[in-house]
């Protein structure tokens, strides 16, 4: 999903557009166009590529430390508990012999 400042690329019947996302509200975006006119759309899947943009050298800083960190840290292995042991399966009742033994009994008189 694209954010506020990034350069996209939508396809149409008519062709190719660029620019520039100035705003988003959830799946809703509002593009300024190159060639001067501005759009609200929600793109369907496809359609639209991100072509590069303005992103937050903070955010990037941000998540390089954090995966630094994580890497840093040894693995701590968590004690497993005891497994339990399956129940063992019980038999069903074969109703379909008692139906076959009462419908010989009523043939029988």
């Amino acid at each position: 999903m694209p954010d506020v400042g990034d350069r996209v690329e939508m396809l149409s019947k008519a062709g190719t557009r660029q620019g520039k996302v100035t705003r988003v509200s959830g799946a809703m975006l509002t593009v300024d166009w190159d060639t001067g006119g501005q759009t609200t759309v929600i793109p369907a899947p496809g359609v639209m590529s991100v072509l590069g943009g303005r992103r937050p050298a903070q955010k990037k800083a941000a998540k390089t430390k954090a995966a630094a960190k994580k890497k840093a840290a040894p693995a701590k292995k968590k004690a497993t508990p005891a497994k339990r042991k399956a129940a063992p399966a019980k038999k069903k009742a074969t109703p379909a012999k008692k139906k076959a033994a009462a419908k010989k009994a009523k043939k029988g008189r």
